[in-house]
């Protein structure tokens, strides 16, 4: 806080008419800061507040004037070589080639905080894209984004854009990339490469990289936070430890990984899509968030491998796609989801199975002792609807007692047998229930009702099976829990 007596003249300034001030601290001014610091600040600002900074001063002018922001180039939108002719596709690419040129030269020797290209890939963008990187690295870039499309989606033995290894400086320009994002790229680096000290994010999308290549790339990531590898088929085991150990959020999908073993204590969030493989986190973890879907599995399959592989999670969101629902309970399980306190269930049930739903939800929950918050979101069948859906078994559900559950939410509510007996079991088990919430919408819906007649008809039955979950659950209640019917 400035002293207000610091300009303030005293009583005896009066009497002599020499005015006398107390010494004011050091005048610090902006500009004094080191360079890269003020690029940083100036980059950060709205185009309006630098013009506005460049009538300062000349100095300002020049700090603003080898600035360069975020450059982010995307081909327009129809230019595909399906569908237009081959003239027309050539003055497309020359087009985009010749803006981003333009760009490039305009920013020579200025500062660039990001690169970012996103185009369809033809074999005649390759030395250009070569050049884009060098300039990117010598502009000492914070984050290198390079989309490139394929020809055609559905292929994956399409020519890849090889990402040029051999251009790259590992000396002070490689310190301040902090991020690379790649989609349709072969990623080969050499066995020497010691690059990326600085790195915090890394997302490879459809990338050519073997498990051996991403070892080289990860050896001196110290400063790594993220990891997403989507769709790069890397065909082996998947195992990360040091020098990992910032890292803090990993999402491996569809990599044709067959084993997973992370050692890396500060992992917060994990994301895993594919078929069911061992999982091993290290106990020590931290592990907050783990969203799993699985192809083809049974929920006893699904959550016996979870327990062996990662009990110590916080939050789960599960999907399983396809799913092959059984009535048998979880057994051999000495451990249970001690940490875990929210879980998220993503169904998707067809009607001849709508009967078994209550035990497979039952089996789950007693591996989750101390869970207090549960969401199941259930994308149903569109033939299942209101009344005499599912039959009530002879064999009662389990008894359990949810000590801990405070709320519950479901979503894609229909009125099923199955759905209400769960429900009930619910309300009847859980002495600390304080919110329950019973939707009809599905929020996970697969299916598209194009019929105006269907959605009608989907509407009333919506509409009496709330009723009809109201009146059922109300009977049951206590009068602290809140109910709240859709």
């Amino acid at each position: 806080m400035i002293n207000n007596t610091v300009c303030k003249r005293t009583s005896s300034n009066r009497i002599s008419g020499k005015p006398i001030y107390k010494k004011a601290r050091p005048n610090v001014k902006l500009e004094d800061l080191p360079q890269d610091l003020l690029c940083t600040i100036v980059s950060k600002l709205p185009a309006k507040e630098v013009s506005r900074a460049t009538v300062l001063s000349s100095y300002w002018r020049y700090i603003c004037g080898i600035c360069c922001y975020k450059l982010c180039f995307t081909g327009a939108t129809g230019c595909c070589r399906d569908t237009l002719e081959r003239k027309e596709y050539l003055q497309c690419i020359h087009k985009f080639i010749n803006n981003v040129n333009t760009a490039v030269q305009k920013c020579h020797a200025k500062l660039v905080e990001e690169f970012n290209v996103r185009f369809e890939f033809d074999a005649m963008l390759v030395d250009h894209l070569n050049n884009w990187v060098k300039f990117a690295v010598s502009s000492q870039a914070k984050s290198i984004v390079f989309y490139l499309r394929p020809i055609n989606m559905r292929r994956t033995d399409v020519d890849r854009y090889l990402f040029p290894f051999h251009l790259l400086d590992s000396g002070s320009n490689m310190s301040h990339l902090q991020c690379i994002q790649l989609s349709f790229v072969s990623f080969r680096p050499p066995s020497e490469f010691r690059g990326f000290p600085s790195l915090r994010k890394l997302a490879l999308q459809f990338v050519d990289i073997t498990i051996k290549d991403l070892e080289v790339i990860l050896s001196n990531c110290y400063n790594l936070g993220w990891l997403s590898l989507v769709r790069c088929f890397l065909n082996g085991e998947l195992k990360l430890d040091r020098p990992l150990s910032r890292l803090r959020h990993l999402t491996v999908v569809y990599c044709k990984v067959t084993r997973i073993e992370l050692h890396v204590t500060k992992l917060v969030t994990f994301v895993y899509d594919g078929p069911i493989i061992p999982i091993v986190i290290a106990q020590h973890s931290k592990l907050e968030n783990a969203h799993i879907r699985f192809f083809k599995a049974t929920y006893q399959d699904a959550v016996s491998a979870l327990l062996n592989g990662i009990p110590t999670m916080q939050n789960l969101t599960l999907q399983i796609t396809c799913p092959q629902l059984e009535v048998q309970s979880l057994l051999n399980n000495t451990c249970k989801f001690s940490h875990l306190r929210r879980l998220q269930l993503l169904m998707c049930i067809l009607a001849q199975h709508i009967e078994k739903l209550p035990y497979v939800l039952v089996s789950i929950l007693r591996e989750a002792p101390f869970i207090e918050k549960l969401e199941i979101h259930f994308a149903t069948c569109r033939h299942l609807c209101f009344a005499n859906n599912g039959t009530l078994d002879n064999q009662p559900l389990q008894r359990c007692e949810y000590t801990y559950l405070k709320s519950m939410h479901m979503t894609g509510y229909k009125g099923a047998r199955g759905q209400l007996e769960f429900l009930l079991h619910i309300v009847e088990n859980a002495p600390a229930l304080e919110v329950l919430t019973v939707d009809t919408t599905e929020r996970l819906n697969e299916y598209e009702d194009v019929s105006v007649n269907l959605i009608c008809r989907k509407k009333s039955c919506s509409e009496r099976a709330a009723l009809h979950a109201e009146s059922c659950l109300s009977e049951k209640l206590s009068p602290k829990v809140k109910l709240c019917v859709m």
